[in-house]
């Protein structure tokens, strides 16, 4: 597979080989106690509603995302209705994906915990986890390690790989904000030294408040995290699972994530 470069911050993406994660989905569709994939009418999508260009509501609140792009072809071209729920809370998301309420979430990082309870498709994009900081109070970021002692802000809720995770519950002083999409308020008025987000998130925001002046995203990232669906094992369905594989590898192959990754990167609204 191959990885390209579509945006000034370099975000590669691509399909790597995953034989562990293949062999769990394999597993759970064999094991999967629902019938045939015709018992899937209608495939219902939770998300984020702000992570562009992964899954967002555009200006006229329609869903749209590469993963909005994927599942949308996929259930056209299956004869399968589509019915998207951004709006939900992502905490409760996750929750009504575990009681099977919801089929699929459009768009999650991999941690082992949430591997124990929800099935994983190939990844279709990746994400960065960036430092992001006001430029007038900077400092050197070379690892997670040059946090200490430093404020911190990220969001609510979401993951950043179980290494982060543990980390910062561990060792950072961090504030978890409930209200993701105005995090760079509290790096704004000094309250945090720097907000830790996804770059795909951050920049999001960032352009979004067009502060694109004031905040800046620290390289390198502190990690690379792959963009995979996460879909409830109480799903009807869990066998389209390895079909919209199938679709992944060939969007990628023939450049049709990258286009839309471009198509669904945030404009600034500072002009």
């Amino acid at each position: 597979m191959h990885f390209q470069r579509v945006f000034m911050y370099a975000i590669g993406f691509g399909i790597m080989p995953m034989l562990i994660l293949t062999c769990m989905v394999l597993s759970a569709i064999t094991n999967h106690a629902h019938a045939a994939s015709d018992t899937c009418k209608q495939i219902v999508v939770g998300g984020a509603a702000g992570w562009e260009p992964i899954s967002y509501f555009d200006n006229n609140g329609h869903a749209q995302g590469i993963s909005i792009d994927i599942l949308r072809l996929y259930t056209q071209e299956n004869n399968i209705s589509l019915k998207v729920h951004f709006e939900i809370p992502w905490n409760r998301s996750i929750q009504m994906l575990e009681a099977g309420e919801i089929d699929v979430m459009a768009g999650a990082y991999s941690t082992a915990e949430r591997a124990m309870t929800f099935i994983y498709s190939l990844p279709y994009a990746s994400d960065d986890v960036m430092v992001f900081q006001h430029v007038d109070r900077q400092f050197s970021v070379q690892n997670i390690e040059s946090l200490i002692g430093h404020s911190g802000a990220r969001p609510q809720g979401g993951s950043y790989g179980d290494f982060i995770d543990r980390y910062a519950n561990d060792r950072l002083d961090m504030i978890y904000s409930p209200t993701g999409n105005r995090i760079f308020d509290i790096l704004m008025n000094g309250r945090v030294d720097y907000v830790l987000l996804g770059r795909y998130d951050g920049m999001a925001n960032v352009a979004i408040d067009g502060i694109e002046q004031q905040v800046i995203a620290i390289e390198p990232p502190l990690a690379v995290n792959e963009v995979q669906f996460m879909f409830s094992r109480s799903s009807p369905c869990v066998p389209h699972i390895a079909r919209i594989n199938d679709l992944i590898t060939e969007l990628d192959s023939n450049g049709q994530l990258s286009e839309w990754v471009a198509l669904h990167l945030p404009k600034s609204n500072s002009n």
